[in-house]
């Protein structure tokens, strides 16, 4: 499922804002990553059985229009056990980080965001860079 050296990190980025979902998937392709930008959790699930798992992280909205983020998340670590998530959500919701609190692959990101700071928070659960340097 990881990239090889070779590859840049492929990122799933899962968000129905179309200007967020640009923004950011324009910030990843110029540091170097491969994006595969979804604007539904059921486009979500169809890209990842298109790519066969060959998926570095996703960045996951929580507020979906089809299905909430927190599902997808459930369904995607069920799929994938080593697959980082990042969820990203325009709420504090305790109870949401409470369910997935023993899970070290999956973090939350606060929206809204700079899309940069998003790099640090995907090399904090193993993304390596697109120049291919080891993650923290």
């Amino acid at each position: 499922m990881i990239a090889t050296a070779a590859t840049a990190p492929r990122i799933l980025v899962v968000e129905d804002e179309v200007l967020v979902r640009m923004t950011l998937t324009d910030t990843l392709e110029d540091l170097g990553f491969q994006v595969e930008p979804v604007g539904t959790a059921a486009e979500a699930m169809d890209r990842v059985a298109d790519l066969q798992g060959r998926i570095d992280a996703v960045i996951l909205d929580v507020g979906l229009p089809d299905r909430k983020g927190d599902m997808v998340a459930v369904d995607l670590r069920a799929l994938y056990a080593d697959l980082p998530i990042v969820i990203a959500t325009g709420y504090e919701d305790g109870e949401l980080r409470e369910r997935f609190k023993d899970d070290r692959l999956i973090t939350f990101f606060a929206k809204p965001y700079n899309s940069a700071e998003v790099v640090p928070v995907l090399k904090s659960l193993g993304v390596r860079d697109p120049g291919g340097h080891a993650r923290a």
